[in-house]
């Protein structure tokens, strides 16, 4: 993000404000609850939410008297995806894992301290972990962000591990700081990272990272499913084939096999 000598529109800071309360976890709000998490006064909160609301960034429901975010919300979300390149030049990949393993396969990409997912297939497999496109998880929450994490500096890691201490998920994640980091090690070693009921008990994921020209980390796709389906001689098969995959994307964001 630049950095300018100019002041913020402070009317547009608090409309943003107001958006960034709406999650997955919570899609829909009253407007007690936007005026607890931005600590606005309700007139000011009620003005914005009818400005949103007239431009199509928020929706009112009458009969719930409730709000949620409109449909221009989500053309704005269209128009970013579309013209995302890793997404677009990655889906044919994605689409040609996702036919060949039979299991579900992400697309993810980091967003500071967290990974975010751009394009996701899913399986016929049942239960399917909560990974919307367009969420964020902090980068040691699950495969994707953890492999990713492998190939960053070591500082941003130490800043990362400080600001948001490992937590267990499940019984099985690794919550030791010190094995976590060495782990890093091995997984930037290896190119690829298997997450065995670490992050959803009974779910395995596979992480690959996808590169750029400049030998960046700049993704990483996987697949997931039911951990007895993906033991011994199927994880040997998926692994190779993720990272066939991360590889051919790789190369078409200009990496250069060395």
């Amino acid at each position: 993000m630049r950095e300018l000598n100019v002041d913020p529109i402070r009317a547009v800071e608090r409309a943003i404000q107001i958006l960034n309360c709406f999650s997955f976890e919570r899609p829909d709000l009253s407007i007690e609850e936007i005026i607890e998490k931005t600590k606005l006064a309700k007139a000011t909160i009620y003005r914005l939410l009818w400005t949103l609301e007239k431009n199509g960034l928020i929706h009112y429901d009458k009969k719930e008297n409730r709000y949620r975010l409109g449909y221009k919300s989500l053309e704005y979300g269209g128009i970013v995806l579309e013209n995302l390149d890793i997404r677009r030049e990655a889906e044919p990949y994605l689409q040609e894992l996702y036919e060949v393993t039979g299991h579900s396969v992400i697309l993810a990409v980091p967003q500071n301290e967290t990974v975010q997912y751009l394009a996701r297939y899913d399986s016929d497999e049942g239960f399917q972990p909560r990974n919307f496109i367009g969420r964020r998880r902090i980068l040691h929450n699950g495969a994707y962000g953890i492999v990713l994490l492998a190939h960053m500096e070591p500082d941003f890691v130490q800043k990362i591990l400080d600001q948001y201490p490992l937590e267990a998920l499940t019984p099985d994640t690794l919550i030791n700081k010190e094995r976590f980091i060495h782990r890093l090690q091995e997984i930037r070693k290896n190119g690829f990272f298997v997450d065995e009921g670490e992050t959803f008990a009974g779910f395995t994921a596979i992480a690959v990272p996808v590169f750029d020209g400049k030998d960046k980390a700049i993704a990483a796709i996987g697949i997931s499913g039911p951990s007895f389906k993906m033991e011994g001689e199927p994880r040997d098969r998926f692994i190779k084939q993720t990272k066939e995959t991360a590889m051919k994307i790789s190369l078409r964001m200009g990496h250069i096999i060395k």
